[in-house]
């Protein structure tokens, strides 16, 4: 039994070096955790805190937010009516030929009122109650007839020197 007594007693050069490496892990250890520490503490300064404004933005974002949905909601609503009011017809089903057609529609009835414009244009200068525009004409073909006849007259007398 004393011999196994002195073998644990005598020096053992790889215990020593296990030892040895042992305390190298621990120092390092140490020092990995002061440097910890330190970023620690700097992470908890002042120059990375958030800033007191954070809340009051955050709360004005969400705020931004539900009023954005509550309008796309709107036109999303509004959508859904113009395409009923246009046969059902969502802007994604109408095509190159649908347009074009929708073109010619649309200058067929610009040369309508165009034409319309133009008979509008001939009662210009007259009066809005209807009888008086009726005397208002009636003048003007008489006056005209006046004019036609010196016309001929004068026509007449030309013809006549001849």
């Amino acid at each position: 039994m004393a011999a196994p007594l002195v073998k644990l007693n005598q020096p053992n050069p790889e215990v020593d070096q296990q030892l040895q490496r042992v305390e190298t892990l621990h120092q390092q250890l140490k020092a990995e955790h002061a440097r910890a520490q330190e970023l620690l503490a700097r992470l908890k300064g002042e120059e990375y805190q958030a800033s007191r404004t954070v809340p009051a933005k955050a709360h004005d974002w969400v705020k931004g937010n539900r009023q954005l949905d509550m309008k796309l909601d709107h036109y999303r609503e509004r959508a859904k009516r113009l395409e009923k009011r246009a046969g059902g017809k969502s802007s994604m089903d109408i095509g190159i030929p649908e347009l074009k057609a929708e073109e010619r529609e649309i200058r067929d009835l610009e040369a309508r009122v165009s034409g319309l414009e133009g008979r509008v244009r001939g009662f210009e200068g007259l009066p809005p109650d209807k009888e008086m525009a009726l005397l208002e004409v009636e003048k003007m073909r008489k006056e005209l007839e006046a004019l036609a006849r010196r016309r001929d007259m004068f026509e007449g007398l030309v013809e006549g020197d001849k």
